[in-house]
């Protein structure tokens, strides 16, 4: 690195992302990346390689290693993910045009979108109450989305993983996206690692890795464990321009890849921190008594703590809307969760060949009166006796 780059960054007042229970004012990009990946990210700049390269290969391969997967194809977000693995799914001929996949009716809009545009028929189904996640045994195809990190436990011929905000979460000891065929995660801003956007697929069949790694990159052979195959198969037509399928170009950047690369040896000491708070918040609103349900880790698995969600009592003294006012003057933000129930969502409408099948009680529940708040591997105690002084007073006041 040049000297005079490196006195630059030297002069900005990032904090060391390893100090983690910072409870000031400095926003959470000062404490989710450091030195390291800007550092890593101009030397792609200067370089000149900031497409696709070596960087995001490296990347790739960590990522692969850390959740004990053969294959990682990075991409330039979730959502992209999300698209590129269900069309390779299509594509290797696991899924079928037009075949129904379960997905939660608790899901974020592109979790359900991705689906029909990968030509597929998403079933909307019902959540269970404790996990909000998608459990237990189902015969058909199941799109299981890990919400806000809680992980989704379900047995499936099957199994498609949304892992997009739950990095690092375990089953039984298994890191998820790698329970099932293959696995989705976001690099956004805001979670648990960050490359400003990317996402990652991950598998380890061979077959749809290669699909995907087409699939991400205009249908090219490049990218291919079998590109001599297809050359060989194909002599007519000239091996750099030669395409294997139908695809896009929802490629990583390199930059993108050079602060993964760093990002990824911080996930174990950000998870850890980010489940205990979890455990923390859940066991102090509890003893609180209030009319508000909070989601314990639950038995057998190991929660990443992407939000910490909270769900209204129906005879609560307070609507939703009220509360987040309320706890907006605590200068504590508030979201619903996730897209809360997709069938409600006026595009919903939209989509061709999408069905809610059954009762979704638990859904509807949580599409009214469900919120989260934000969770940080930045955040200590003080963040979560903030939240209980807040709700006891907001409740006091009825």
């Amino acid at each position: 690195m040049r000297a005079d780059i490196r006195a630059l960054i030297e002069r900005y007042p990032l904090r060391d992302p390893h100090d983690l229970c910072a409870a000031d004012s400095l926003p959470l990009a000062h404490i989710s990346f450091g030195k390291e990946e800007i550092e890593e990210a101009i030397e792609s700049l200067l370089t000149g390689w900031i497409t696709m390269g070596k960087k995001v290969a490296a990347f790739e391969e960590a990522w692969a290693d850390t959740i004990g997967v053969d294959h990682a194809i990075a991409v330039n977000s979730g959502s992209s993910a999300l698209l590129v693995m269900l069309s390779a799914m299509v594509s290797c001929g696991y899924l079928s045009r037009g075949q129904e996949v379960l997905v939660p009716a608790l899901g974020w809009s592109t979790s359900l979108f991705s689906l029909v545009q990968a030509g597929l028929k998403p079933v909307l189904v019902d959540i269970d109450e404790e996990s909000l996640c998608i459990e237990g045994k189902r015969e058909r195809a199941v799109l299981a989305i890990h919400l806000l990190g809680a992980p989704s436990r379900v047995e499936t011929p099957i199994l498609l993983e949304d892992a997009c905000g739950a990095h690092g979460a375990q089953v039984s000891g298994k890191k998820v996206g790698s329970l099932g065929f293959c696995g989705a995660f976001s690099f956004f801003f805001s979670h648990h690692l960050s490359t400003g956007e990317g996402g990652m697929i991950t598998c380890s069949d061979r077959d749809l890795a290669d699909a995907c790694r087409s699939i991400r990159a205009h249908g090219w052979i490049r990218e291919r464990s079998d590109r001599q195959k297809w050359i060989d198969d194909h002599p007519a037509v000239d091996p750099r321009f030669l395409f294997a399928t139908a695809g896009y170009n929802l490629r990583m950047t390199d930059i993108a890849g050079a602060m993964g690369i760093h990002q990824v040896p911080r996930l174990d000491a950000f998870v850890a921190q980010r489940r205990e708070n979890h455990r923390k918040w859940c066991s102090w609103i509890s003893s609180l008594q209030l009319p508000l349900r909070v989601y314990p880790e639950q038995e057998g698995t190991l929660h990443s703590a992407f939000a910490f969600p909270m769900l209204l009592d129906a005879d609560a003294p307070v609507s939703r809307a009220d509360l987040c006012a309320q706890l907006q003057e605590f200068k504590i933000d508030t979201r619903p969760i996730s897209g809360s129930n997709l069938a409600k969502q006026p595009a919903f409408s939209k989509l061709p060949n999408t069905r809610v099948e059954g009762a979704t009680p638990v859904a509807d529940a949580v599409h009214y009166r469900g919120l989260f708040v934000g969770q940080s591997h930045a955040f200590g105690d003080d963040h979560g006796v903030l939240l209980c002084e807040a709700l006891k007073t907001i409740f006091s006041r009825y």
